[in-house]
C-alpha cells in the first residue's frame, strides 16, 4: 500500500510540474495545428506531396504535421508557418492562432451555407452558442472551441473575432471534415431559429438556461462576465 501511494503522490506531482504543463500544451497546439493543416489540404485538394512541394519541404515534414509529431528544437518556424499560409492559401492567423481551431471553423462555414449573405456580428456570436447549447445536450460536449461569458448583449466568447478575420467579406469552400457527424444536431438547433436575424437571436439567447440561472436580463447588468454554464439547460 505504501508504494502505490507513494507512486500515485509522485505521478501527481509530475502532471502539475511546469514542464509536464508546458510540454502537455505544446503536444495539444501540434495536434490542432494538424487538424489545421490536413483540413486545409482536403479543401484544396492537395496531395502531402504537392503540398510539400508548394511550401518547400518534404512530405515526411507535411505527413509530421498533420499527425502532430512534427517536433524540432526551436518548433514550428516563422518562416514555415508563413510558406504554409500561402500554400494553403489561407490567412496565417488560421495555422497560427491558438484561438482557432478546424472544428469550429468548419461550423463558420456551414452556418454560412444556412443563412442569406454574410452574418452580422449578432448571428456571428449567437448562433454557435445555439449551435452548443444543442449539442451539449445531445452529445455531451461543444462542437466549437468557445468558452461562454455573459456579457453586454448576450452569450460571448472574445475568440470569435479571430474567426470573423476569417469569414468577413469572404466565401470559404471547404471540406465539412471534423463536424460531419454532428449536423443532425447543429441542423435541430438551426431549424426554430430566426437565423437571419441577429437582434431576435440576442433576445432569444437571454431565454436560454445558462443566461436565466445568471439572472441576467437584456437591459440589466446581472452576471456580467461570468462564464456560463452550458450543462444546467
Amino acid at each position: 500500500m505504501t508504494t502505490k501511494s507513494s507512486l500515485s503522490d509522485k505521478l501527481k506531482g509530475l502532471t502539475k510540474s511546469k514542464d509536464f504543463i508546458k510540454k502537455s500544451d505544446h503536444y495539444k497546439r501540434m495536434i490542432i495545428l494538424g487538424e489545421k493543416i490536413y483540413g486545409r489540404r482536403k479543401d484544396l485538394g492537395l496531395s502531402q506531396s504537392e503540398l510539400a512541394k508548394k511550401t518547400g519541404v518534404t512530405q515526411r515534414i507535411i505527413s509530421e504535421l498533420e499527425n502532430g509529431v512534427y517536433a524540432p528544437a526551436y518548433g514550428v518556424s516563422e518562416v514555415l508557418y508563413n510558406r504554409l499560409a500561402q500554400a494553403l492559401k489561407i490567412d496565417r492567423d488560421y495555422l497560427f492562432s491558438d484561438k482557432i481551431d478546424r472544428r469550429t471553423f468548419e461550423l463558420y462555414a456551414y452556418l454560412y451555407q444556412q443563412v442569406k449573405g454574410d452574418l452580422d456580428i449578432m448571428q456571428f456570436m449567437k448562433l454557435p452558442y445555439f449551435v452548443d447549447l444543442a449539442a451539449v445536450k445531445d452529445l455531451g460536449f461543444q462542437i466549437s472551441n468557445f468558452s461562454y461569458v455573459r456579457w453586454d448583449y448576450g452569450p460571448f466568447d472574445k475568440n470569435i473575432y479571430a474567426y470573423r478575420t476569417l469569414f468577413e467579406g469572404k466565401k470559404q469552400d471547404i471540406k465539412l471534415l471534423y463536424i460531419v457527424d454532428f449536423l443532425e444536431s447543429i441542423d435541430r438547433a438551426l431549424k426554430p431559429l430566426p437565423i437571419d436575424d441577429g437582434e431576435r437571436l440576442k433576445k432569444l439567447s437571454y431565454k436560454t438556461a445558462p443566461m436565466k440561472k445568471l439572472n441576467a436580463t437584456v437591459s440589466g447588468k446581472k452576471g456580467r462576465g461570468e462564464k456560463l454554464d452550458m450543462n444546467c439547460a
